[in-house]
């Protein structure tokens, strides 16, 4: 680090030009203060904050100092809702040529390249190893062994990563799973191997999960933590808030009724209403059933084409000065969507996912009251493995120690130290399970500096296509939709990433065509004329080895308002 440059100094620097409100934040400055005292000496850094904090403060600031005092910072995301989000803060604060994003089809910042780029966990995970979106078509021939392939610029990906300082924001979502938590261990070593500096932060990480991260690497990880006396008027604040939480059994013939007639006995006090649920379907379902009934309806998840999630986000920046609104989601409510509510409708989901979506709840700090319903169904038998999209287990604990809390009102969810004791009673450390031998073999990429993109390439096949997530995202596009675009430009707005679960296991019989790009311009190619892979394996080589491959054509339903449906999709 440079002699006299204090990180903190940028602060100043955001606050002019409007990146955050009033005060900066004690706890973020203190953060600041840790990480600049010990960056000669660590190089993995884990904050964790309260939800609604202002940790992107932190990101900006460390942007900031890398590209006037270093070279550049990388900053994934592992939703791209709350990619777009920070892009549209830290474009106030950037000049144009010195940020840019870089996910599926978004290319303002190749191999990552830009001073300041904003990425998807996927995509950093495919430039780390070697095989960046810009190049993996390439590769994957070349692995194939055909004569327009190759090995693409493997070693220039690895220094565009490597000679960055890295931040990956909410974290806990890079951890939820055994095949995530490989990554990120394996970006941890790399970090320590390469002297990268890596900033890991989240609002929910228990104990069990900071064990995990520091073993056999602990005197080079900082852990900095929010604390009693961290940030006190903070603290009072989110304390006062005042609410109950009823926790409800519901039956799948009349849940909806139930949630309705919650609503009604509630409109004269709470009318800013959010509803989660853990499947699409249902979240549709209710959506078709409620939307004619209430004013400012807006349906979130994750099977909308990239222009609608743009409009929605448009949309819901509109509604938030509104009285009266009902937003019904998935998921995709837990991060990157800044809306608040005072009536909070939401279905069972372990700690990490329930808190992060009631950082949706009183958001604010003029909002002091409210109400809570957290709802479950019957939930499986032992002998079965999930309940909807979510381990049993870690369902049923979370159920159990709910109710053995009892009275967990005013300010629970908002007090960072009462909702920690829901994460660490739940959580433990075998929940988050590594497994050494793949840990190991992800980080031997890296070593092989004669094929490194080659190895990189098996290893993802092999991984399903992704090194993050369940595996590759299938990009689709409703069969009438394309009747409406006159550019390849136009088509990558239309697309909807689908899993590749979900592909295979219900879309795929509705593949009705695909399009191609020749010469920049659309080539559309009828179902005949497609031979749809029956593995995953052969899906992933056509997806992404397929040359010109843009998207496959469903025979499904689609609106801006619904999104894509298939009446029997549960997932």
């Amino acid at each position: 680090m440079s002699e006299g440059i204090k990180m903190t100094s940028y602060l100043e620097e955001l606050k002019k030009e409007n990146f955050f409100e009033g005060e900066v934040r004690p706890f973020i400055k203190h953060s600041l203060e840790v990480i600049q005292d010990k960056w000669e000496g660590k190089n993995v850094f884990i904050i964790e904050a309260p939800t609604g904090y202002g940790k992107s403060t932190i990101s900006a600031c460390l942007s900031k100092y890398s590209i006037e005092e270093e070279m550049k910072c990388v900053v994934s995301y592992p939703l791209r809702s709350l990619l777009e989000d920070q892009h549209s803060k830290f474009s106030k604060v950037f000049p144009k040529d010195k940020i840019g994003r870089r996910y599926m089809h978004e290319q303002e910042s190749r191999y990552l390249i830009r001073p300041v780029t904003l990425t998807t966990v996927d995509t950093l995970s495919l430039t780390l190893f070697g095989i960046p979106p810009e190049d993996l078509d390439k590769v994957m021939r070349g692995w194939d062994g055909t004569s327009i392939g190759s090995m693409g610029h493997y070693l220039f990906s690895w220094s565009s990563v490597l000679l960055s300082n890295l931040i990956l924001d909410e974290v806990h979502l890079v951890a939820d799973s055994t095949k995530s938590l490989n990554f990120l261990m394996a970006l941890e070593r790399i970090a320590i191997d390469s002297e990268t500096k890596l900033i890991l932060m989240s609002a929910t990480i228990p104990e069990s999960l900071k064990r995990v991260l520091r073993r056999d690497t602990g005197e080079k990880v900082e852990l900095i933590e929010f604390k009693e006396d961290s940030d006190k008027e903070f603290i009072n604040e989110r304390r006062g808030k005042k609410y109950d939480v009823h926790i409800e059994k519901l039956d799948e013939e009349n849940k909806f009724v139930v949630m309705m007639n919650w609503m009604e006995e509630n409109t004269d006090d709470f009318k800013r209403r959010i509803v989660v649920f853990n499947t699409v379907k249902d979240a549709v379902d209710f959506y078709n059933l409620v939307s004619k009934n209430y004013e400012n309806v807006i349906l979130l998840h994750s099977r909308f084409s990239m222009e609608d999630r743009a409009n929605k986000v448009n949309e819901m920046r509109k509604v938030i000065g509104e009285e009266e609104y009902l937003v019904i989601s998935t998921q995709v409510i837990e991060a990157g969507v800044d809306v608040s509510s005072d009536l909070f409708i939401t279905e069972i989901a372990p700690p990490n996912s329930l808190i992060q979506r009631l950082g949706r709840f009183l958001r604010y700090d003029n909002e002091e009251e409210g109400r809570i319903y957290i709802w479950y169904e019957d939930l499986p038998r032992e002998d079965q493995e999930r309940y909807k999209v979510y381990d049993l287990d870690l369902v049923n604990r979370t159920l159990e120690k709910l109710k053995e809390m009892g009275n967990i009102g005013n300010g629970f969810f908002h007090d960072h130290e009462k909702y920690k004791r829901l994460l660490d009673g739940v959580y433990r450390e075998e929940d988050f399970s590594v497994e050494e031998r793949e840990v190991n073999s992800l980080v031997k990429i890296m070593l092989n500096l004669r094929w490194g993109s080659i190895e990189a390439v098996r290893k993802f096949l092999d991984l399903e296509g992704s090194f993050v997530r369940e595996g590759l995202l299938v990009p689709v596009i409703q069969k009438d939709v394309i009747n409406d675009v006159s550019s390849v430009s136009d088509v990558y707005d239309k697309i909807i990433p689908v899993s590749v679960r979900a592909f295979t296991g219900r879309f795929s019989k509705r593949v009705c065509g695909a399009i191609y790009s020749k010469d920049g311009e659309i080539e559309k190619v009828e179902d005949r004329k497609i031979r749809l892979p029956s593995k995953v394996e052969g899906l992933m080589r056509y997806v992404i080895g397929k040359r010109n491959f843009i998207a496959f054509l469903v025979d499904c339903e689609y609106d801006s308002s619904r999104g894509l449906m298939l009446c029997d999709e549960n997932k």
